[in-house]
């Protein structure tokens, strides 16, 4: 049902007709109760305000009269002698029970607070799409046919739209879409207001009219005082100000995100030879003052290949370095096979031992920051390994206390890692500055001309150069007699330079390309088979030229120089020089088993492919110990690139190895493809030993059950038991059991599959290893987690977190799995404890999913304390938290949070189409029961009554059903299927807890409430008072003052 009460009042009923609302007496009794929807206007107020204090003698009479009329259109369907459900009976007057979302009055109030927030978050594309429609619901004035009615509504909804129109125009401004004409025409109908003027203001500088700006703010002075007698506020003055001084804040938005920096300085001390970069470099001068002042920070410099960012880089290092910083840089690897964390490792930010823990890592990361004033600069991030991006994505939000600022470089290409790489700048673009470089206009080609002293056309080499300057220096270093013959690509003006230098030197700028960008010396005279002095004499050329710059060893100018001179080699040539690379880089002591596992890779044809193998598992090994599992997955896959095809002792462990790195990242599907291989290979191979390593993988420690919801596996639980059937040692025993326990979860043998495991715990604390019975406990964790478990879990969970020697990862999926029991148990205390623990060993144990989980459940802990904008917020990006680790049902855990903050706003009609939707497509079952719970809670019973017919009613025992069960009890209360009487016994033990999805994803209060509500349904109304007043004092007890009023409110109507 919806009401619309801007213009003439409307209603429709659930289908969308419009309803006959009688004469005009009786309409304004319903409007006047539709401005306070859910609330009780008191019976003597409502006489007052209809008769406008000249009421007849029977107005109470006729006021309930009209009430009854009323009933019968709203509920035309309602049966004789049963309580009506939309328009009430509360003392001391009448109720409207429907939310304020059902009425346009009310979404329009929630819409322009949603968009003012959005603009004071930053956020105007967001906030103006909010704005917009929040306005086009205003047809015109509320309750127009009633005016005296709406008075005191009307001049608040009408400041409301003002002030939603300044925020509108204030976002629209923001993004450089608001006209000058929009801002006039709002302080000509709204002349006193502040706000207005200053949009005015700022509208008309940024158009460049700062004399008509300096105009405004005069007529605006003159205005208040002649006719108010007033001066302008603060805000206006320092508007004011801003604009005599050309302040830097006032800008537009041409660097998104970037705010102004602190005025430069002298230009003596200024980096000279630098064009069309001096505002990047005054922004990065400030940030290198509000560094110095222990405001620390991180900006991101963008642009395509040979745009500038490296030259800004060095610009910003030389000021630095005047100014007493210390100046750190890291590159990374454009070659491939780089190592885990290789540019913090080069800018000497990290330790280079691999068997550091995580979290000592990412603590000696930010120890050396916070040895400033420090400038770190990271180049080139696009090819940096996965581990060092979420570094990065670490490091960035610790660095507002430190006198560190770190710069990162970055062109707008995928990477080696392109999803780690779109997380990271996800969260750079929450913690850092982003300060894009665009290519040069013509004003800026001309100073670059005069600055090299170069007589040429600049119109022209604008053309050709399309403003970048690498490509511009590359066609200026061209005779200008050969300027025409120059392609678009930069590969042909490197290869005529190319052409110009000695045979010689071009054979070992060839070699060179093979090595990456960085070119160790002794590497370089290894490939061309010369002495160390000769080499050096014949790289001369190339230095002049400006390909090579020296550094350690020698480093290309430009990545496009050495992948151009790469691409430029016959495959066997390049084959050649990557084997005698790898034999020449293995002899070194400390030798990169990755950088071996590359060139050997690269060498395959020539024989090298069974070193690639060996070392690609080494480096594999070695970056899984230190979390760099995205490094890991890599080597193993170019590991098994280069094994012989078919069945084999090392494929098997290889696809084994490579499933549990991708298990333990939280990749679920990818690692049920690779461990589905090994167990295949190991089958045929007739292994039974490797058989069983390989289907224990799946047994391994997590926090969920990584099928897809409703399926079991009926291949690998028959190798399983096959498994079982044979001699085994405990341990093994121990960890089959356990998984076949955790596999037989969504089926008919659920219960079989807790009892098993119960037995792989028995055997595991025979065998006296901490970390096997910690499996086993986690593995029952998983195979129990259905409702009327709270108190064994949260024991298991103990036990599990009281082992000695348990490493960190254990120690989390433990905590994570305890804080789901204690959300249940209402325990909140130490849930909060339990988070914090959580957070802790997050930034020590790199894995998705976990992280996720811990994420997820914070959204219960919101909707429980009615903070519906902060758990709509994580509902929302539940796929993003859930990156990087497949976790099914993130859509449906979506859904189930909105449902709870749309409850809680009163706005479910605005979701109920979805979630019917939703219900319809495969795998969705789960929010079946919500989209009929949310029609009920809109008044469309007959479709809920249609959808149950439909899809039927699933009570099935698992990790959902502590929220789906209590969601099928409010249905039966009130549409009378499922049986009323079999859900309240089915939720009666449960008595006492709270309502709870999964992890944490949504909360519905106490389940105290749900039997409340199925009793009075039942007609036992003792019953449901008793339990109206449990919920009522957990409720209570645990702060929750949303889900108290609720059930208050329930109470009155039960003991009414």
């Amino acid at each position: 049902m919806e009401f619309r009460l801007f213009g003439p009042l409307e209603v429709d009923d659930a289908d969308g007709n419009p309803l006959d609302l009688g004469t005009r007496k009786q309409r304004a009794v319903l409007a006047r109760l539709a401005l306070e929807p859910g609330r009780v206007v008191p019976l003597d107020r409502l006489v007052e305000e209809l008769w406008a204090g000249e009421a007849p003698a029977k107005a109470t009479a006729t006021l309930q009269a009209y009430v009854s009329h009323l009933r019968r259109v709203l509920e035309p369907d309602r049966r004789p002698r049963t309580p009506p459900q939309v328009l009430l009976t509360r003392e001391p007057g009448y109720l409207l029970n429907v939310t304020p979302g059902q009425t346009d009055v009310g979404r329009f109030a929630a819409w322009a607070a949603d968009g003012a927030r959005l603009v004071q978050r930053g956020r105007p594309a967001e906030a103006a799409a909010v704005l917009d429609r929040a306005l086009a619901l205003w047809r015109g004035e509320p309750l127009a046919e009633f005016p005296d009615l709406a008075s005191a509504a009307s001049a608040r909804l009408a400041e409301l739209r003002l002030a939603a129109e300044e925020d509108r125009l204030a976002a629209r401004l923001a993004l450089g879409e608001a006209g000058v004409a929009d801002l006039e025409a709002l302080t000509e109908a709204h002349p006193y207001r502040e706000r207005a003027w200053g949009l005015l203001v700022l509208g008309l500088y940024r158009a460049g009219r700062q004399a008509d700006a300096l105009a405004a703010l005069r007529r605006v002075r003159a205005l208040l005082r002649d006719e108010l007698g007033i001066e302008p506020g603060p805000e206006l003055r320092r508007l004011e100000r801003a604009v005599f001084e050309q302040s830097p804040e006032l800008d537009g938005p041409a660097t998104p995100g970037a705010e102004p920096g602190a005025p430069a300085g002298s230009q003596a001390d200024r980096p000279a030879r630098l064009v069309a970069r001096q505002s990047e470099l005054s922004t990065l001068e400030g940030l290198l003052a509000e560094a110095r002042r222990g405001r620390g920070g991180l900006v991101l410099v963008t642009g395509e290949a040979g745009i500038g960012k490296t030259s800004l880089a060095r610009a910003v290092a030389d000021l630095a370095a005047a100014r007493g910083f210390r100046v750190e840089w890291g590159r990374c690897l454009d070659g491939g096979g780089a190592p885990a964390f290789w540019p913090w490792t080069r800018a000497g930010l990290i330790p280079p031992s691999p068997q550091a823990e995580l979290f000592d890592l990412y603590d000696a990361v930010l120890a050396e920051l916070r040895k400033g004033p420090l400038l770190a600069i990271i180049e080139d991030l696009h090819w940096a390994d996965a581990s060092s991006l979420k570094l990065l994505g670490h490091v960035a939000g610790e660095l507002a206390g430190t006198s560190a600022l770190v710069v990162v470089t970055l062109r707008p290409e995928p990477g080696d890692h392109p999803e780690q790489l779109r997380q990271t700048l996800g969260t750079l673009a929450r913690e850092g500055r982003r300060l894009p470089l665009e290519p040069f206009g013509a004003s800026d080609v001309r100073d670059y001309l005069r600055l090299h002293g170069v007589a040429a056309d600049p119109g022209e080499l604008l053309d050709r150069s399309g403003g970048n300057p690498f490509y511009l220096a590359e066609l200026l270093r061209l005779p200008e007699r050969e300027r025409h013959l120059v392609p678009p690509g930069a590969r042909d003006v490197i290869e005529r330079r190319l052409a110009r230098l000695p045979e010689t030197t071009r054979e070992l700028l060839r070699a060179a390309a093979v090595a990456g960008r960085e070119v160790p010396l002794d590497l370089l005279a290894a490939l061309a088979d010369r002495p160390v002095e000769e080499v050096m004499s014949h790289l001369e050329p190339a230095l002049a030229a400006g390909l090579l710059v020296e550094a350690a060893g020698y480093r290309f100018s430009h990545a496009l120089v050495r992948q151009a001179l790469d691409a430029g080699l016959t495959r066997l040539d390049r084959a050649r020089l990557h084997l005698r690379a790898g034999e020449h880089l293995e002899t070194a002591a400390g030798a990169d088993p990755a950088i071996l596992a590359g060139h050997f890779a690269d060498a395959a044809t020539l024989g090298g492919a069974a070193k690639a193998v060996t070392y690609a598992a080494r480096a594999a090994r070695q970056a899984a110990a230190r979390h760099g599992y995205e490094e890991a997955v890599q080597l193993w896959e170019l590991a098994l690139g280069h094994l012989p095809p078919g069945d084999s002792p090392g494929r098997c462990r290889a696809l084994t190895e490579l499933g549990q790195v991708r298990r333990t990242m939280g990749d679920a599907e990818a690692a049920h493809r690779d461990l589905a291989e090994a167990v295949g290979q190991a089958q045929r191979l007739g292994d039974r030993e490797a058989l069983a390593e390989a289907i224990s993988v799946f047994g391994g420690l997590s926090v969920w059950n990584w099928r897809p919801y409703g399926t079991v596996d009926e291949d690998m639980v028959a190798i399983l038991e096959d498994l079982l059937a044979g001699d085994l040692d405990d341990p093994t025993r121990a960890a089959l059991l356990g998984t076949l326990g955790t596999e037989l979860y969504y089926g008919p043998r659920r219960a079989e599959g807790e009892r098993l495991a119960l037995g792989a715990i028995d055997l595991a604390r025979r065998s006296g290893d901490s970390m096997l019975l910690a499996r086993a406990l986690n593995n029952y964790l998983i195979a129990s987690f259905v409702p009327g478990r709270v108190a064994e879990r949260l024991a298991a969970a103990d036990e599990m977190l009281a082992l000695p020697g348990l490493s960190r990862e254990a120690r989390l999926v433990a905590r994570v799995l305890r804080m789901s029991c204690l959300l249940r148990a209402g325990e909140l205390e130490e849930w909060r404890a339990d988070l914090a623990r959580c957070e802790q060993l997050l930034h020590e144990v790199g894995r998705p999913e976990l992280e996720a989980m811990v994420r997820v459940s914070q959204t219960a802990d919101h909707a429980l304390h009615g903070r519906w904008a902060d758990a709509e917020a994580l509902a929302e990006h539940f796929p993003v938290i859930a990156f990087g680790a497949s976790l099914w049902g993130q859509e449906a855990r979506r859904l189930g949070a909105l449902y709870t903050c749309r409850h809680g706003q009163g706005r479910v009609a605005e979701l109920v189409d979805e979630l019917v939707a939703a219900g319809d497509r495969p795998f969705m079952s789960v929010v079946r029961p919500l989209a009929v719970l949310a029609c009920l809670d809109v008044g469309r019973t007959e479709q809920a009554r249609r959808l149950v017919e439909r899809w039927g009613v699933d009570l099935r025992e698992d990790w959902v059903a502590d929220f789906l069960q209590p969601v099928w009890g409010l249905v039966a209360a009130r549409l009378g299927t499922p049986d009323p009487g079999e859900m309240y016994e089915r939720l009666l033990p449960s008595s006492g807890r709270l309502v709870i999805m999964g992890m944490g994803s949504a909360a519905l209060g106490s389940v105290d409430d749900v039997l409340a509500e199925l009793a009075f349904s039942l007609g036992r109304t003792d019953e449901a008072v008793k339990h109206n007043e449990a919920a009522i004092t957990l409720h209570h007890r645990l702060g929750l003052t949303y889900w108290e009023s609720q059930a208050r409110t329930r109470h009155a109507d039960l003991t009414q």
